[in-house]
């Protein structure tokens, strides 16, 4: 049975990421599962799908709020034709996966969940901007403000997911303070109403885009430690 992402025992699952990771290099196969108070818990393999579905869904989702934004402003205000502002996280390269280039080998799955740690962090004030500005729009669907609430819930799990994981190797819970800034809440809040529309227009695309790295990494974690040849 698949636990629900937004369950509490996900995360318990997710845990188990630290011993695989420790034992990735020098172990042949991991554990069927682990026992916890007499409990066994479901393998590595499953929770890293449980995240991958995840991140999955942010980024399904993240494409249908751009698509519907665009849908109902992009030709009626001619956003489609200026130009974009670089996403503020577009400087935090996630390889492509199953690209004819074999991957470093220095490039640990742990140095790939700290590049989504830093991904999801450097977010969660943006969707939070987007979530509460978003009402100020008119004629915004209530469906996008759902997709946008959902979006931001989701980031937040699978990041506190993230930082647990990584806590145990850095010792104590240490959170990232030097998360990435976004600087568009200004034009976000902008009484002129082209720009808040391009502002939102250019943060949801973003969304997008960077989930969907967010989601290439799980998936290249996984490939690794399943030690495939090429990821």
């Amino acid at each position: 049975m698949q636990l629900s992402l937004t369950h509490p025992c996900f995360w318990k699952l997710l845990l188990l990421l630290v011993s695989n990771l420790l034992l990735w290099e020098g172990v042949a196969s991991v554990p069927t599962c682990s026992m916890r108070n007499g409990r066994c818990y479901a393998r590595f393999e499953e929770m890293l799908d449980q995240a991958i579905s995840l991140s999955e869904q942010i980024s399904k989702q993240a494409f249908n709020m751009f698509t519907e934004f665009d849908s109902q402003y992009s030709q009626s205000h001619q956003l489609i034709k200026r130009n974009f502002k670089k996403c503020h996280t577009s400087s935090i390269e996630i390889p492509k996966l199953g690209s004819k280039t074999r991957l470093p080998v220095s490039l640990h799955p742990l140095v790939l969940l700290k590049l989504v740690e830093r991904i999801l962090g450097a977010w969660k004030l943006p969707l939070s901007h987007l979530v509460n500005n978003m009402p100020s729009l008119k004629d915004a669907p209530a469906t996008i403000l759902s997709k946008a609430r959902e979006i931001k819930k989701m980031n937040d799990g699978l990041l506190e997911g993230v930082r647990t994981i990584l806590s145990q190797f850095q010792g104590g819970n240490k959170e990232n303070e030097n998360y990435l800034g976004w600087s568009g809440l200004a034009s976000l809040q902008s009484e002129e109403e082209d720009v808040r529309l391009f502002t939102f227009y250019n943060l949801i695309r973003c969304v997008g885009r960077e989930t969907q790295k967010v989601e290439t990494a799980f998936k290249i974690v996984k490939c690794k430690i399943s030690k495939q040849n090429e990821c």
